[in-house]
């Protein structure tokens, strides 16, 4: 897998006094990161690359400063929530370099970030799996073979190496390459092209595609399912921000179902709200697209209890209830 690494090359930079602190709420963060960078470098120049990846996969990518080479540390990282900059913990067990290299897979819907490095004094090549929680990084030491048989998904960066004026950080510069930065495995969707019925019959579902898999609205499918020995209600939990699946109990409609989305870009972002099934958390991953709730049909199936057949051909999907 092609690799682009964001790494900031800059030379030695004069002390530069910026105010330190929690960022006015309506600085957005590519301008916090910037002042950031700029105050990080110049108060460590050795530490004079910059890795930039979006390990939460929330549109806001992780910072780190690293050290050039073998022997490279990671001197400080950061990111930003709720309009301020946070900090994060950086791990000891491993050296800069392991976070210009890394992979990305998919298992389970669920993107596996490694890194890799060549130890001191050896050439063998060391992975270890990033995780971060929202305040740390750590770095597991794995196997290849743990993550080799999962599908392996492009993985880019920018890169910038002139980002100096006369031997100093430039902000200007360093301004306009954050602004380039495009999130790491940013999610996107496009129309899905495939076909919903139900018993063989055609209906009215459209969906969406993400990350190559169809997604489809859960109150449409809840909606042509009723009436069916497989008919299940979507409940909103607002004690808690969650969504219910109760299978077996007629679907109560909103008047949002079967409605075509009339917005011409399409917005999407991951729904962290809990997922319950008949009052159960579960694991379920959706999507919120264009403020509606999309879920996998066979994860909608497994809940509520009926069979899905998929003709690739065809680009059919019937869900089967009797």
């Amino acid at each position: 897998m092609r690799k682009k690494i964001i790494s900031i090359v800059l030379a030695a930079a004069a002390a530069i006094t910026v105010q330190s602190g929690v960022f006015a709420a309506n600085e957005n963060w590519r301008d916090a990161f910037v002042t950031r960078l700029m105050r990080e470098i110049a108060q460590d120049p050795t530490y004079t690359d910059v890795v930039l990846t979006d390990l939460d996969r929330n549109g806001i990518p992780e910072a780190f400063v690293i050290k050039k080479g073998t022997y490279g540390t990671i001197g400080a990282g950061f990111t930003m929530t709720d309009n301020a900059i946070t900090e994060i913990e950086v791990p000891q067990n491993i050296i800069g370099e392991c976070l210009e290299n890394i992979d990305v897979y998919i298992k389970n819907d669920n993107y596996i970030f490694v890194g890799q490095e060549v130890p001191r004094y050896s050439s063998y090549i060391a992975y270890y799996k990033l995780e971060f929680n929202g305040t740390a990084l750590t770095a597991t030491r794995i196997n290849k073979t743990d993550v080799s048989p999962y599908t392996n998904v492009t993985y880019i960066d920018k890169y910038s190496n002139n980002l100096l004026t006369d031997g100093y950080p430039n902000r200007s510069k360093i301004q306009d390459f954050i602004s380039r930065y495009d999130v790491v495995n940013s999610i996107s969707a496009t129309t899905s092209e495939a076909r919903v019925l139900v018993d063989g019959e055609e209906t009215e579902v459209r969906g969406y595609t993400v990350n190559n898999t169809n997604y489809f609205k859960i109150r449409d499918i809840a909606m042509v399912m009723r009436n069916t020995s497989c008919e299940f209600n979507v409940e909103w939990r607002s004690s808690d921000n969650a969504i219910d699946i109760v299978p077996h109990e007629t679907y109560v409609p909103n008047g949002t179902e079967l409605s075509e989305d009339t917005a011409g870009e399409i917005e999407v972002v991951e729904n962290d709200m809990p997922i319950y099934v008949n009052g159960r958390s579960t694991a379920i991953t959706a999507y919120n697209i264009n403020g509606d709730a999309y879920f996998k049909i066979r994860d909608i199936a497994d809940a509520a209890g009926f069979e899905v057949q998929w003709d690739g051909d065809t680009q059919t999907i019937n869900l089967v209830t009797e």
